[in-house]
Order: C-alpha cells, then structure tokens, then sequence
C-alpha cells in the first residue's frame, strides 16, 4: 500500500472514526483503524462493535491496500502535522508517514506497527429493514432529525438496571416521526407529523437508539444537508452521511408504555418568558441542596415565587418574578438541574407550564412551535422541603 495526501483530509477522516474506536477492546484489533486505498479514496474504519463508523477521503493512491494501524497512535502524530501532504506506505509490516513539515521546516518520518486486516470486523454497505430518504423536499431532512435528537437524547436514563431507558425510542410511521427519551425523573417527546397522503417513510418501525449514536449523528450531522439515507433492520441502524456511514447496534425492546404517566386534566396554567425564569432557577439554586438540588415554586396571582435552602451551606435563596398566572395557589418543587435543562431545550422565547397539584407531574411546552412539529417534557415533582 502506498499513497499521498493532504493531512487535513487524512484528519477530518480519523476524526470522524475516532470515536467508534473501543476504549476498552475485547479485541487488539478494536483498538486499531483499518485503512483501505483504492483508486482516488483512503477509506477509514473503526468499531466497538456496538458503533461502526466508515468514511472516506480523497487520496493519490499508488498501491491500493488494506492494513490497520493503531488509531490513537496515528490519530495524535497526524493531529501535530503540518498543514502540509504527506505519504502513507506500508514497509515490512510496517505503516510509515512521511512528508515535507511546511515550506521549510525539514520532513519527517514516522513508522508504525500494522496489523493484517483479516481480524478486524466487517462492515456491510446495507441493511435490510425500512429505509429512510432524507432531503428529497418532503420536509424529512438531517435538519428535523438533529433537531429531534437534541430536544430528547438529554433525558434518557444513566440507570443500567432498565437498559430500554437508557436509550431514546424512535418511532416511525408514513406520515409520523416520533422520539421519545425518559429517565422516570422527566421525559422528553418530540414528534413531527405530515398531512393526510405526504408519507415520508414506506412503512412502519420502532427502535431505541443508543446515546453513543444520538451523540455521533448531532456530530456529522453539523451539515444536516450531507444526510441521505437511513435503514432500519431487527438489531441495527445504518446511516449514510454525505462519504460517511454510521452503523449502530440497537437497544433491545420493547420501550416502556409512556403515554400512560403523561396527565391529562393539569388545569392550572403559568405563561412565563424563559429569559426570565431561567436565569431566576439558576440563581436560587446555587442555595440549593448539593443532594437534591430541589428549587420550590410558589405560584399565587400574576407572580411565581422561588425559593432553595442548603442545609450544608446554611443558606436561603428567595426570588419573586412576574408570571401570566391566574389559577388557584399552589406550591411544587423540582430539580433545578433538570428544570433549566428543559428550559435550555425549548427553542421558545416562553415556556408554558400546566400543572394540577404538588404530586402530578408538569407538562412544560414551548409556546410556539413550528407547523406540524409538537413536543413536549415531564418533570416529576419532589416533596418541598423546609
């Protein structure tokens, strides 16, 4: 194998396989990347064999090849090189780069060990299952599936003991796309649907889709247009992404009957901006308890009041703000963490907040939404405090 190329290019392609290289591998080989030369491509591919990740970046292939090198290794000599091109051979068993280090700063040269590819595993091209095509003017776009991911992934559970919640439900029908992620503590829902007849998808499928994915796709999916396809089969997803594929196993259903926990009759409403309520729980807060992180709310006529105590600090907070409120008095506690993070996700410049008593979860929704998007998030009380 021999060949030459740019060193940003050789870059943006380990970059984007990097984070599917294992951590821990069960084998030698997951801790390498395999690179394949062949015409005027450098193909790039890492696994945990939970997430696959391939890519491709253009090179001056010599001798077409395929070996696998030591990822991080290559990864941290190739993010110190010079905005310059360089050479990749394979010599003796050995992975050399070697290139000019800028107009005149020398060359350099450094060799590797390699590893024959034939332990390293395979990744298909395809799948079997629904497919998925994104861009094609329909309103289903890398935009809306970013947009879905970032507004639910936050809240699935850190808990292993229910691996189901440790994921986020994707569901999808001809003419509805839903997401949906819990932690019991809150959940988050997203869905967009398309009128009567515009169906987007050619079936129909639920899967749960780990964080690790949710966390790849918000990366490549920084230019949303680059996304094209998306399969889903019994056990993984495969994404295609501009020269890059994301493969991911899948969580194990089936996901928890959630709709059953969302209330129905909470007839008491508060219309607040959340420049306003935000940065009132992030202040009252830093009195919370470093345990429970519980900031009480006090709603009464045109004002909510906000108060947080610390037993360890041996200290008060209390904050009162203006509030569109005209229901009964009541008051409720939530975690603050887990407040501002819905409040951070709303994309609104108010937040509505329905509520029934002190016991019954809050339904919070942004006041303004996009034509046929709807979303949604629970948080769970807590029992106030003194």
């Amino acid at each position: 194998m021999k060949l030459s190329l740019d060193r940003n290019e050789l870059w943006r392609g380990l970059n984007t396989v990097l984070d599917a290289v294992a951590s821990k591998p069960a084998q030698p080989v997951l801790s390498n990347v395999l690179l394949e030369a062949e015409g005027d491509r450098l193909t790039l591919s890492a696994t945990d064999l939970d997430l696959s990740i391939r890519t491709r970046v253009i090179a001056s292939v010599d001798t077409p090849g395929r070996v696998t090198v030591p990822a991080k290794t290559l990864a941290g000599i190739v993010r110190e090189w010079p905005d310059a091109d360089l050479s990749l051979a394979l010599e003796e068993g050995r992975v050399v780069l070697s290139g000019r280090l800028g107009a005149n700063n020398g060359e350099g040269r450094y060799s590797l060990s390699a590893t024959p590819p034939d332990e390293f595993p395979e990744m298909p091209d395809a799948l079997e299952g629904l497919t998925l095509r994104f861009g094609d003017g329909s309103g289903l776009d890398g935009a809306l599936l970013r947009t879905m991911i970032e507004k639910t992934s936050f809240a699935v559970s850190r808990d292993e003991t229910r691996p189901v919640l440790n994921g986020v439900l994707w569901r999808i029908e001809p003419e509805l796309m839903v997401m949906v992620a819990t932690d019991g503590s809150r959940l988050a829902e997203f869905r967009r649907s398309w009128d009567s007849g515009q169906a987007v998808a050619q079936g129909s499928a639920e899967i749960i889709l780990p964080p690790q994915a949710c966390a790849e796709l918000g990366k490549l999916l920084e230019d949303p247009d680059s996304l094209t396809e998306a399969t889903l089969g019994e056990s993984q997803v495969l994404f295609q992404i501009g020269d890059t594929q994301l493969l991911s196993r899948l969580i194990e259903g089936p996901y928890v009957d959630y709709e059953q926990v969302v209330p129905r009759d909470n007839d008491k409403r508060m219309t607040i901006p959340v420049e306003q309520l935000l940065p009132a729980v992030r202040r009252v807060s830093i009195l919370s308890s470093s345990y429970t992180h519980q900031v009480r709310l006090q709603l009464k006529e045109a004002t909510v009041e906000l108060t947080a105590s610390s037993q360890e600090l041996g200290g008060e907070a209390r904050e009162v703000i203006p509030a569109d409120y005209s229901s009964d008095e009541i008051e409720v506690a939530y975690n603050s963490h887990y407040m501002m993070e819905i409040l951070r996700k709303l994309g609104s410049e108010e937040v509505i907040l329905d509520l029934r008593d002190s016991v019954t979860a809050a339904v919070v929704r942004p006041a303004e939404q996009l034509e046929g998007e709807e979303s949604y998030y629970l948080l769970m009380p807590m029992r106030p405090s003194a």
